[in-house]
């Protein structure tokens, strides 16, 4: 998912949720930095601080590719 987008899908939806970017950075444990940058489309961020931000709006990302399945078989075979 390119950036733009991304950054367009966190507003959105937090909007929605009818909360304002500090009061999402504080469900998700992240600064309202953090937020502003995700909505900017800065990608400053860790995937963890990435995630509880998706986590709180109630999104999440599907990896998806034609190397996903055999990865999914890898990485539970070692469990």
């Amino acid at each position: 998912m390119p950036t733009e987008q991304l950054a367009s899908l966190i507003a959105w939806h937090r909007q929605r949720a009818g909360l304002s970017q500090v009061e999402l950075a504080q469900h998700a444990g992240v600064s309202r930095y953090v937020v502003q940058d995700l909505e900017a489309g800065h990608g400053r961020t860790t995937w963890g601080k990435l995630c509880a931000v998706l986590s709180v709006l109630n999104l999440s990302f599907e990896p998806v590719g034609p190397l996903v399945p055999a990865w999914r078989n890898a990485t539970s075979a070692g469990k």
